[in-house]
């Protein structure tokens, strides 16, 4: 096994502080004593299972719950990116975190994305985000112990690299200290694009579409860009369990939030 595919299989094995063993591999019971978990009616296993993927989401949700103020997790690294997805909410991603995963891989209690649903004027922590650089993986990442449950299944997707500009309709660049938290949540001063343009930078006049994730097609303005971020493609899952998704834990949009932000 070469250096970079041993690399790629650590990168996989997710398994950091507060992370539940897998049971994967398990299969149900015979009736025999050769494996204590089994039993003849072939529940064991599963229960077994569930209890342990319940524990991951207690452990992801305990480790996170002190980013329900969303300024809380700006002031812990987290960068706020946008525009607001609609079914999925305002991105908090903390870069260190990101780079972390790829060297070392996941940890359930530390995720490097956060997902805030606007709900009564007000953000609202939703989803947490598990995402490494797709460059980094070479197969769908397993993450939580789901093995054999059907309702809760990890979807890992993929996200395209992609540049997000923010840039109020001022035609001025602004510092972005000088923001407010207010100004940096206001969907239609941000878009997003695919490829990204690397060369683009902060003060730099650009024309766009401002408040969708289609900053180069349709209906544009030209404003000075603010601030400019890039990212890779990203593999990721999401994992609902600050609020609840009728859709399942692990799917990737809310239905309960699919209208967009203002």
């Amino acid at each position: 096994m070469n250096v970079e595919n041993a690399r790629r299989r650590r990168l996989l094995k997710g398994i950091g502080a507060g992370t539940m063993a897998s049971l994967a591999g398990c299969t149900s019971g015979s009736g025999t004593d050769d494996n204590p978990n089994t039993s003849s009616d072939g529940d064991s296993d599963a229960d077994t299972e569930t209890s342990q993927l319940q524990k991951q989401f207690d452990t992801a949700k305990d480790a996170t719950t002190k980013y329900t103020d969303p300024k809380k997790a700006l002031e812990d690294g987290f960068k706020l990116g946008g525009p607001y997805v609609p079914g999925m909410g305002w991105h908090f991603t903390h870069p260190e975190r990101l780079q972390k995963a790829a060297n070392n891989g996941l940890s359930i209690d530390e995720p490097p994305m956060l997902t805030y649903v606007e709900s009564d004027g007000e953000l609202q922590l939703a989803s947490l985000e598990y995402g490494l650089p797709a460059q980094a993986v070479d197969e769908t990442p397993d993450l939580f112990a789901d093995e054999t449950s059907e309702e809760a299944t990890e979807e890992w997707h993929s996200h395209d690299a992609a540049t997000h500009v923010f840039a109020k309709p001022d035609g001025t660049k602004n510092d972005p200290k000088s923001i407010t938290f207010d100004e940096w949540t206001t969907n239609s001063y941000w878009t997003e694009f695919q490829p990204p343009n690397k060369d683009l930078q902060a003060g730099d006049e650009v024309a766009l579409n401002w408040g969708t994730a289609r900053g180069t097609e349709g209906e544009k303005e030209t404003r000075i860009a603010d601030l400019v971020s890039h990212h890779p493609s990203l593999t990721t899952v999401h994992v609902w369990v600050h609020v609840e998704n009728p859709s399942g834990v692990f799917k990737p949009i809310n239905p309960d939030y699919t209208e967009s932000s203002q």
